[in-house]
């Protein structure tokens, strides 16, 4: 079973709005390395420093910072580009509602409009029949005017139009019961049942269109002597009841299927009739189809004229499609809000990214600083003496001293000069 339009455009909403959200909860990786690129370096300074640092060393390890940089861009970039793929996905999906959303909103618009014009359409042509023409006192009055109530724009209520097809089931169900005593008498048990109700059906049919002739001569000419179709409807309906009502009296009786009882109660012969007096039954009969055919004729009678059922008609489907065109606006709303979000979702994913492309630059440049001074503080302490290696505190004392003793000596090479 297919659910309604609405149903579905609110199930695919929400699943993109799902997904939406599970997407956004996603956080962006930390991807700097920067302790993996620290413990690399030093590993290269310590294994360097037995053999002496110097400008290849210094170059060499620039290299490795640059090649993890290298590596962590693309690390980070293929992340970026998963997420993106993802990303592009739902962004796809949105943008495919969107467009079947414009289209279903264009074409129900379209249809709203269709039904306002033909309710204005019908309107107009009830208030073109019921005002009274021509006004004045030696006015005529056109002979293909037609008159009619604008009362019948209000419609009937429902309630009545249940009372009037209930009484006329009903009426049509007795119809069904006495035919088939007039059908029994010449057809077997396995066809009665279809012909009786194809009778049933088909009279009551006539008499209602025969009714809807009389009204439409009674409008259009303002008398029924000339509704030459409801005339001949009406001939053919009293032919066929009268018909009906000959045969059910002239007919013989079925056997009785008690032939022995009604020998024995009777005297007489073993094929009494099953019936009573086949005047009174045929009557009956009569009385109960002049009365079904007389609740077909007013209801085909009062059914309302074509502007009118238009009228009513495109009414009712407005008063359907305008609660559904809202709906549907709401959906097409909520939809290019999920793009908005999804468009805002992406530049800022972009942004986290670029953000960490920086934070891994930003990583590099503390590890080659920090291994800028580590190569310094080795390069030193290989220069020093062994005795002075060996004192506690004396690298700290040799980095300070150190200046100091290059500052002093120019001064002591002065004299020496002159």
């Amino acid at each position: 079973m297919r659910m309604p339009r609405e149903w579905t455009r609110w199930a695919e909403l929400r699943g993109a709005s799902k997904r939406l959200k599970q997407l956004s909860l996603r956080r962006v990786p930390v991807m700097s390395g920067e302790k993996e690129l620290r413990s690399r370096v030093r590993r290269h300074l310590a294994e360097s420093a037995r053999y002496g640092i110097d400008a290849d060393v210094i170059k060499a390890i620039d290299e490795v910072i640059e090649s993890h940089v290298i590596e962590m861009e693309a690390e980070i970039l293929r992340s970026h580009t998963a997420e993106e793929v993802e990303l592009g996905k739902l962004q796809g999906t949105i943008d495919g509602l969107i467009v079947q959303y414009d289209y279903d909103g264009e074409a129900r618009g379209g249809r709203i409009k269709q039904l306002d014009y033909q309710q204005r359409m019908a309107l107009r042509d009830v208030e073109d029949r019921d005002t009274p023409t021509p006004a004045g006192y030696d006015g005529v009055e056109e002979p293909g005017h037609q008159v009619g109530k604008v009362g019948e724009l209000a419609g009937r209520s429902l309630l009545g139009l249940l009372v009037l097809y209930l009484v006329l089931a009903l009426a049509m169900v007795a119809d069904l019961i006495t035919f088939r005593q007039v059908v029994e008498r010449m057809l077997n048990d396995a066809l009665v049942f279809p012909l009786v109700l194809a009778l049933t059906v088909t009279t009551t049919y006539v008499a209602h269109w025969a009714g809807e002739g009389f009204k439409q001569a009674k409008e259009q000419r303002r008398n029924i002597r000339r509704a030459v179709a409801g005339w001949s409807l009406f001939g053919v309906w009293l032919a066929m009841g009268f018909g009906a009502f000959v045969f059910r009296l002239l007919a013989p009786a079925l056997p009785s299927a008690d032939a022995t009882g009604a020998y024995v109660n009777a005297g007489t012969s073993a094929t009494a009739s099953t019936d009573g007096n086949p005047l009174l039954s045929a009557g009956l009969m009569l009385l109960l189809y002049v009365l079904t055919g007389a609740i077909a004729f007013t209801a085909g009678y009062r059914r309302p004229r074509p502007e009118v059922g238009q009228f009513t008609r495109a009414g009712r489907r407005l008063r359907r499609a305008n609660p559904r065109q809202g709906v549907l606006l709401r959906d097409v709303a909520e939809a290019r809000a999920l793009g908005r979000q999804l468009d805002d979702l992406r530049n800022s994913r972009k942004r986290q990214y670029a953000v960490e492309v920086d934070r891994c630059k930003s990583a590099a440049r503390r590890v080659r600083a920090e291994a800028a001074m580590r190569a310094v503080q080795q390069r030193i302490a290989a220069e020093r003496p062994r005795w002075r290696r060996l004192l506690p505190g004396a690298t700290r004392l040799a980095a300070i001293a150190a200046p100091q003793e290059q500052q002093v000596r120019p001064e002591d090479d002065e004299p020496s000069n002159s």
